[in-house]
């Protein structure tokens, strides 16, 4: 058996060890592609975690919010999907908006994050989290960094997996790879999953809630066309269908109920329909009481990708292309949190995407002192996001008004939809880059290396948008209360009509370029020693503002310029410290924040803080202590807050309190200080098998989740404690492992969010305890 040393890979500064373990094995090396080429991750001068396959499940990693505790300085929100490095990431998932993470499968540019929660042993080779700007090799919207994954190739030999995990709340998950030659030349790939299981936030007046029903599906094909010559060609699938929060509510209502609870606009109802019961999530997150007739979210993605490789004397060609589609729809059985099935208030949303890109490299192949990568990348992408809220069943929305004199019924047009609200959304980005990097080693102990990337940004929308207006809110709407008494509506009922100018639309149009690039001076004064000196910038392209007709359609650019120091140390081959510390200055950071529209509706939109600085420190260390034990840790500390970002007007929580400075508020999803630790027993017999056991604990700090820095907003630090016993049979063929995920059941909110429309605070909890027996057979 080849012993599973979770040799966490990472790039910080560090301190000084003394002493050396006597141990024997020694801790295995950890290759990257962080610089588009195979290279040890020691002589790498990026902060980099690196994760392998079997690592992910030696960790029991099974979804994004896993890697939170075992990267430094990474957040992340699961529902909302978004990621978060060293203070910056994404803010909102609005159509026209970009993350700030980059995330690449098999160098293919990625805007969502679900292959980290579907990346296992079965798939994945390896996951690389490269922290700070990354701009010069993985380009766009790489301000905060990137996520490098890359899936498993087909092998010359034949390997079969079958793996079956069950677990509490009905948790099953089945998958099956396997892999081998078709020929001398032709090699396979195929694998697929199924993820079930049952919603863990109980609904006392529904279906529960955060379930989980997910299938995926791959092929690959390698073909060696010459000795100098191949392709690699691939086909992935990822369907899910489950029941999540609502759409407009991303979360529970933490609120208790209470008649004043209302929308502006008369989308919820008051006490007749059990504004003003007792909610129970304000006692039990883990507990709601929605009488939502339907919840659901369906997401099904395609990718196909092909990767040409032409191998010269000293030098490879690649060419990179892909093609992904990406179809979303959710439906809302209502609008309210209450326990009252209202069938008269429905939303839906959909968002279809196509995406494909092209990119050309060329790499030097050589043992000399210069070695260099150069390319040139396009990528074009269509989006369109529909949004309706309607009511299918009130009759009093098959009109609409062009005068106050509601009376004069010659006047009234028909609304077959029934729409409360209806949204069109669509968005046309096309990017063009090209870029160089290249290093020179002076001698043994100096390496200098520079680069740089010329970005181009186009983008074009459209958006239009559709409002009932609020019948009380319009000079004479009281001479209705009869007709909607007329209809079964009781009086303090909020009516909509639809007024003539209640239609708009707009286009908008806007491009970005930029120039970013990076230095980096390496020096190795012992052969296990490198320290290093970076100064790199980033950039992500403005956006629009889609869906809603906010009052300020774009936003600008954000750029950031970052500082950074590392170190990383090899002692005695069972030794790894890495380290690193950094600053940064940010200009134009995208922030979201509430406006109101013309209409006085409540939007979210994104705008720019002008100044903002970063900085902070991550430590990561891996220790063979014995032959049979492995310790890891890791610690980081972030600094991040808005420097100058004036002003503002709070209009969910003062809206008459005017524009305020929110200089010196602290980052969105930044916590300050973050805290692991992992011990791994190995125990080896000759006729009964192999153990594993592993214990991991994690602390994270309060993170904020608004500009405004609300005490709402401010959600609490938590800790966690995991643990897993493993067994291989003395064949290996043969593996099971029992797992227990946050033993003590900790409980805390994963996101925060002010709700516009009701006021009212929505969060999303974490999971709660979990365990699980998963059982895997190679052949």
């Amino acid at each position: 058996m080849q012993l599973r040393k979770c040799t966490l890979a990472v790039a910080v500064v560090s301190a000084v060890l003394s002493g050396q373990s006597q141990a024997q094995a020694v801790l295995e090396e950890v290759i990257v592609t962080a610089q588009k080429r195979a290279e040890s991750l020691q002589d790498t001068a990026i902060a980099i975690t690196a994760l392998s396959g079997d690592m992910l499940d030696d960790l029991n990693i099974t979804s994004a919010g896993d890697y939170e505790a075992l990267v430094p300085s990474l957040s992340v929100r699961e529902e909302p999907a978004r990621l978060a490095l060293r203070g910056v990431g994404r803010v909102t998932n609005s159509l026209g908006t970009e993350p700030g993470i980059a995330v690449y499968v098999d160098q293919v540019y990625s805007s969502e994050i679900n292959v980290l929660s579907r990346s296992t042993s079965l798939t994945t080779e390896r996951v690389e989290i490269l922290r700070g700007p990354q701009g010069t090799l993985f380009g766009r919207n790489a301000t905060g960094g990137a996520v490098n994954v890359t899936t498993k190739r087909p092998t010359e030999e034949f390997e079969h997996h079958v793996r079956a995990t069950v677990g509490n709340y009905d948790t099953v998950n089945l998958g099956a790879s396997s892999s081998g030659p078709l020929g001398d030349n032709l090699g396979y790939r195929v694998y697929a999953y199924q993820q079930t299981r049952d919603g863990y936030i109980e609904n006392q007046s529904g279906k529960d809630i955060w379930d989980l029903d997910n299938t995926g599906f791959g092929a690959q094909l390698s073909w060696d066309i010459t000795d100098n010559l191949d392709v690699w060609l691939s086909y992935a699938s990822d369907l899910t269908d489950d029941h999540r929060s609502g759409l407009l509510s991303p979360g529970v209502l933490i609120t208790p109920y209470q008649s004043d609870l209302q929308t502006q606009d008369g989308f919820f109802l008051s006490e007749q329909y059990q504004w003003d019961k007792e909610n129970p999530t304000v006692k039990d997150i883990y507990t709601i009481d929605h009488g939502d007739v339907l919840r659901a979210k369906d997401e099904d993605n395609h990718k196909w990708t092909a990767q040409l490789t032409w191998h010269l004397d000293t030098l490879s060609v690649r060419y990179i292309g892909s093609y992904i589609e990406n179809e979303f729809s959710g439906t809302d059985g209502d609008f309210g949190f209450t326990s009252n099935p209202d069938t008269r208030g429905l939303e839906s949303i959909e968002q279809i995407q196509d995406s494909s890109s092209h990119e050309i490299q060329l790499i030097s192949d050589n043992d000399g002192e210069l070695q260099w990568v150069a390319g040139i990348y396009y990528w074009e992408e269509d989006k369109s996001q529909p949004y309706r809220a309607y009511t299918p069943t009130a009759n009093y929305l098959d009109y609409t008004v062009d005068d106050v004199d509601f009376l004069n019924m010659d006047t009234l047009q028909p609304n077959p939809g029934r729409d409360q609200v209806r949204q069109q959304a669509d968005l046309e980005s096309e990017s063009l880059a090209v870029y160089a990097d290249a290093n020179y080693q002076f001698n043994p102990e100096w390496k200098l290396t520079v680069g740089a990337r010329y970005t181009q940004d186009d983008k074009q929308g459209f958006e239009s948008q559709f409002i009932a207006a609020d019948v009380e809110a319009i000079p004479g709407a009281e001479a209705l209360i009869p007709l909607w008494q007329a209809f079964g509506f009781p009086e303090n009922c909020c009516g909509f009509l639809v007024l003539d100018d209640a239609i708009d639309n707009r286009r908008v149009k806007d491009d970005w370029s930029n120039v970013s690039g990076r230095v980096v001076l390496d020096y190795t004064p012992y052969e296990d020693t490198l320290i290093y000196a970076s100064i790199a910038n980033g950039y992500k392209a403005g956006g629009f503002n889609l869906g809603t007709l906010t009052p300020e359609p774009s936003f600008d650019e954000e750029t950031v310029l970052s500082y950074e120091i590392g170190y990383k140390g090899t002692f005695n081959d069972t030794v790894r410290l890495n380290a690193a510390a950094y600053y940064y200055d940010y200009s134009d950071m995208q922030v979201r924040v509430p406006r109101l529209t013309e209409q006085n509706l409540p939007v979210q939109q994104l705008t720019n803080a002008a100044e903002s600085e970063v900085y902070g420190i991550e430590l990561e260390a891996t220790w063979l202590a014995t032959d049979q034990l492995t310790l890891m840790a890791n610690y980081s500390y972030l600094h991040g807050e808005y420097s100058d970002f004036c002003c503002e007007i709070d209009t969910i929580g003062d809206p008459d309190g005017g524009p305020k400075d929110l200089s010196g508020n602290p980052l969105i999803q930044a916590p300050e200080n973050k805290f692991f630790i992992n011990a791994s027993y190995e125990i080896l017999t000759a006729s009964a098998g192999d153990w594993v056991l592993s214990g991991s604990y994690s602390w994270v700090d309060e993170r904020q989740y608004d500009a405004f820095n609300t005490a709402a907003t401010l959600a609490d630090s938590y800790d966690r404690v995991d643990a897993m016993a493993t067994w291989f049979s003395p064949n290996q063929n043969w593996r099971v492992i029992l797992s227990g995920r946050n033993l003590t059941d900790e409980e805390t909110y994963t996101s925060l969010n002010r709700l516009n429309s009701t006021r009212a605070l929505t969060g999303w909890p974490n999971a709660p305890r979990t365990y699980s027996l998963e059982v895997q057979f190679d052949f």
